[in-house]
């Protein structure tokens, strides 16, 4: 079994051993970290802001295989970029690179709300090509001679996953879209595109501070311009339960610390019912 999991403390050793190894250190990208203490530094900030970053380790059969990584590229829309992608040999030719591709794409368009995942990989490495496309990676175009690596300068071969590749479904896209436009509005105080979310008799509901319930699309949006959110919601995971989508969210200045969940139950492509919910702290 394939699976994958944030990188703790207790990785690092496998992980310093991993990126020095002669089969694959030749192959990362000339910044990756080769060090105990930048690896460290890795993994305490993806455990730190972790729908922004992200140091993955792959298992195999409860057995640490390789490591990947993310890191938001554009938070506005939407954009990750994926990296540091290495399988130890010994366990090469079992397609661990290609599922564990999978299960990232997976978390990172399903659970954290990105619309686009892109990578680059030297020209040089047709193996990681190969890879990619087996992963449902399209290849955009190449980089000419853009990386100098190994004394010599090297072409740089994009791809990219957008989220209709893995046909998200569309409650699931109805929530990381609204939470998008909700963020918009944030930044410039500016609440009518919110409305356009919500159908005419909606309902609104915060579980755990004392405001509302509120009642039709004009009455939610006259109490976001009169109490707007002073920070972004960031999803950290998101599911579907039948016809209720369900999702813990955090505020973007505590980008690690889970506020609540967001309950969600759509009509068509429009949100009828929002419950928010507020942890004690």
């Amino acid at each position: 079994m394939i699976s994958i999991r944030r990188a703790e403390p207790e990785d690092i050793d496998f992980l310093s051993e991993l990126v020095n190894h002669v089969d694959v250190e030749p192959f990362l990208g000339g910044r990756a970290p080769l060090d105990r203490e930048a690896l460290v530094r890795e993994v305490e900030r993806s455990n730190a802001n972790p729908t922004a970053y992200g140091r993955f380790v792959i298992e195999v059969d409860g057995r640490v295989a390789g490591v990947m990584g993310f890191e938001a590229d554009n938070r506005r829309s939407r954009i990750a970029h994926l990296e540091r992608l290495a399988v130890h040999p010994d366990f090469r030719g079992r397609g661990v690179a290609d599922e564990a591709a999978r299960l990232l794409q997976r978390h990172l368009i399903e659970d954290l709300g990105y619309h686009r995942l892109q990578l680059e990989i030297y020209g040089f490495n047709e193996r990681a090509q190969r890879h990619a496309e087996r992963a449902g990676f399209v290849r955009e175009g190449v980089r000419r001679r853009a990386y100098r690596r190994h004394g010599e300068w090297m072409d740089a071969v994009l791809y990219s996953l957008i989220q209709e590749d893995l046909e998200l479904p569309r409650p699931l896209a109805l929530l990381h879209d609204y939470v998008m436009v909700h963020n918009e509005c944030v930044r410039t105080g500016e609440w009518h595109p919110l409305g356009e979310w919500f159908t005419d008799d909606a309902e609104l509901t915060f579980d755990g501070v004392p405001v509302g319930p509120f009642q039709g699309r004009e009455e939610i949006l006259s109490a976001y311009r009169e109490r707007p959110p002073d920070d972004e919601v960031v999803v950290f995971d998101a599911l579907q339960e039948d016809d209720l989508v369900v999702a813990s969210y955090g505020w973007l200045r505590e980008p690690g610390k889970v506020a609540g969940r967001m309950l969600m139950t759509p009509r068509g492509d429009r949100v009828a019912k929002l419950v928010v919910t507020f942890e004690a702290t």
